[in-house]
């Protein structure tokens, strides 16, 4: 299967439709906000109204929800009054009021396809597979390019056992939205259940690439290739998916900590090193920027914030997070070696070998050190100092010793 290959010119065209809604949205949200309130408070269904869409804007949606069932309660007919109410209970997951409200909204608006969408949504969401599935394909009746669409359909036919339905809607997605790890999970599971283990495989490896640290796809693959009878691959995968799964296990009980105390810094902290094993490097930064606000005189959390800058190649942050932890510990090793290799990386040679030299300095007894610098010195023509430096390293290396930075 060219699946993986398959040109996406298609996608191009759904940015721009993409673009050319939020234009529209924005336009209308300013005309719908520009209206006098003069004009509109002779209503009071329409105070209502407006101050429910207001809160929703704010975040407010328990409050925003009130408001704007107190609108249709005295009558109010504004499709908006519906959309955001709709929005709201999908924000809260009250997924019965979702179609609910998408049924009133459809009267006003027939054939409407967000709340098309939305009433689909809503249904998968209950379990409900047939009327999911029904509603979902007038969305995509409607609009082909509709890629959300499309991915809740396919896992809607896959819940329903429709494997080659399922294939085709998420082939579809992958081919509007090629980053999407959870199309392709999927899609390899269409392909799994219908025993086309190779290409089964080929979707989840394309997932994994995605998103090394989802659970699911490492099942997924462990499962094709075992069935393939590649035994000791598939074991490999079936292992990586179980140590993901303790990991997410723990990632969740430690955001629930941070979110019960902002100020849990011991949460914080190890949920910005959980995120740098499992290789969550976006939500690494995070944690560690959040370490940062709460002591920003430590320097470990700085350089761990430069590290997950690094690993995302973002080289100049890196540094400037280097910068501020040496301003708080000038003679800490560990520092100099890192800022190094971020110099390295840009290939700025001489930068790197006055900050590796720097570490050397500090701590002559650490053998990657001396490896780094042997690396430029070789790299540079200086042979004789690059074999000092490798010298150092073999015999260092070969010190029992506690622990090795990297």
């Amino acid at each position: 299967m060219n699946i993986l290959n398959r040109s996406i010119t298609v996608s191009k065209a759904l940015l721009i439709q993409q673009k050319l809604v939020s234009i529209l949205l924005a336009f209308s949200f300013a005309v719908y906000s520009s209206m006098t309130v003069s004009a509109r408070a002779g209503s009071t269904d329409i105070s209502h109204l407006d101050r429910g869409i207001m809160l929703m804007f704010q975040g407010q949606t328990s409050a925003g929800i009130e408001e704007l069932e107190q609108a249709i309660a005295l009558g109010t007919n504004q499709p908006e009054a519906y959309y955001y109410l709709s929005m709201g209970y999908s924000e809260k997951e009250l997924w019965n009021g979702v179609v609910d409200t998408t049924d009133q909204m459809l009267k006003l608006l027939i054939d409407d396809i967000e709340a098309l969408y939305a009433k689909g949504r809503a249904h998968f969401n209950l379990g409900q597979w047939e009327s999911a599935s029904k509603a979902l394909k007038q969305v995509v009746n409607q609009d082909p390019f509709h890629v959300r669409a499309q991915k809740t359909l396919g896992k809607t036919q896959i819940k329903r056992q429709d494997f080659a339905g399922a294939i085709e809607s998420l082939t579809s997605a992958s081919e509007l939205n090629p980053a999407s790890t959870i199309i392709w999970y999927n899609l390899g599971m269409a392909y799994l259940n219908q025993r086309e283990y190779k290409t089964a495989t080929e979707c989840f490896e394309k997932a994994i690439q995605l998103a090394p640290s989802f659970p699911q796809p490492h099942y997924g693959l462990g499962t094709a290739l075992l069935r393939l009878g590649k035994r000791e691959d598939g074991q490999k995968s079936m292992a990586q998916f179980q140590y993901l799964q303790k990991m997410t296990a723990e990632h969740e009980r430690l955001s629930r900590l941070t979110q019960e105390n902002s100020e849990d810094i011991t949460a914080w902290s190890s949920l910005a090193h959980l995120s740098m094993e499992t290789q969550n490097y976006p939500f690494a930064v995070r944690a560690f920027e959040q370490c940062v606000s709460l002591e920003p005189k430590n320097a470990t959390h700085r350089l761990g914030l430069s590290r997950a800058f690094m690993e995302l190649g973002l080289l100049v942050p890196a540094r400037e997070s280097l910068f501020k932890a040496i301003e708080i510990q000038p003679d800490e090793p560990i520092l100099y070696n890192t800022l190094g290799s971020t110099y390295a990386m840009q290939g700025q040679i001489q930068q790197a070998i006055v900050a590796f030299q720097r570490a050397v300095d500090l701590n002559p007894s650490e053998p990657y050190y001396h490896l780094n610098l042997g690396k430029l010195h070789q790299q540079m023509g200086d042979q004789k100092t690059a074999e000092y430096h490798f010298s150092a390293y073999k015999e260092l290396k070969n010190v029992t010793r506690g622990g090795v930075p990297k």
